[in-house]
């Protein structure tokens, strides 16, 4: 099943039509406002899961950030909320145990302005031990790739430096030639680059591993190809599609984070390709 292009929160759907009541009693339909909207991604890798929670009003607000693992993304991708300055928390997450403190632990207290019909990342990066933790918000301004795939990295990284990321034909590959995107430092998105559809990996590499981070690549999602009855599902061999390849450090051993290793790339698509089915 697809997910829509710009997918809002069911909630936030759910809320706006619910209607007012007047003084005699009957009811007003209410209506949706301009919003901005807002995906969240959890890169500290030394603690547990992660909940976001916005603080200050309940409506047109996203309710789906919680549980998010180390590498891992809040549900539903880009979700609805109302604009303008925003107080959220983010808290730790124990979804053995509910009743455990760790649940009511606030790793970032933080108050932000969001505008109306833009859309943001929300990067939740460093390391909790040592109170190194920090929010980072990107303005996700999302290219139009044509025909062609777009791509763009994100080093959601502490402690690696800026990263090289290399397009390979298949995971194992070696790293070789020239970088497909050179020197993204930390916290920081590069630049689109557009190519055509077709399948291929990606490698990361930094100063200290100049031959790849990680023991291979990671394979790019492919995505399904639209027809009449359903659309399509981006990937790197349907046109049309955008997206980000984030670089993850590797998780603490012995934290609560889940495990990874070594230094590993996820893919997020960031934008659908167009419809291919009828309203």
């Amino acid at each position: 099943m697809r997910i829509s292009k710009f997918p809002l929160l069911v909630a936030v759907v759910a809320l706006g039509a619910v209607g007012c009541k007047t003084s005699d009693g009957s009811l007003t339909a209410s209506t949706t406002p301009a919003l901005a909207y807002v995906r969240y991604v959890n890169a500290v890798p030394d603690t547990m899961n992660t909940t976001v929670r916005f603080v200050d009003y309940l409506e047109f607000t996203p309710q789906t950030f919680t549980d998010v693992a180390f590498r891992a993304f809040g549900q539903g991708m880009y979700q609805g909320l109302k604009p303008g300055s925003r107080h959220f928390k983010i808290f730790n997450s124990d979804i053995v145990n509910y009743s455990t403190a760790g649940n009511t632990a606030v790793l970032s207290d933080q108050t932000l302005s969001f505008e109306a019909g833009k859309y943001y990342t929300i990067l939740f990066t460093g390391y909790a031990r040592g109170n190194g933790q920090k929010v980072v918000v990107f303005e996700d301004v999302i290219t139009a790739p044509g025909a062609n795939v777009a791509l763009r990295v994100l080093n959601a990284n502490t402690g690696l430096g800026s990263v090289d990321v290399y397009k390979l034909a298949a995971v194992g590959d070696a790293v070789a030639g020239s970088p497909t995107i050179a020197a993204v430092a930390e916290q920081k998105y590069s630049s689109y680059t557009t190519f055509a559809p077709g399948a291929f990996a990606l490698r990361a590499a930094n100063a200290a591993n100049p031959t790849g981070l990680g023991t291979t690549g990671t394979t790019a999602p492919t995505g399904t190809a639209g027809t009449t009855s359903a659309d399509p599902i981006g990937g790197a061999t349907v046109a049309g599609t955008v997206m980000t390849a984030m670089v993850f450090p590797a998780s603490v051993t012995g934290s609560l984070a889940v495990a990874s290793t070594v230094p590993s790339i996820v893919f997020i698509v960031d934008k659908q390709p167009p419809r291919t089915t009828s309203p």
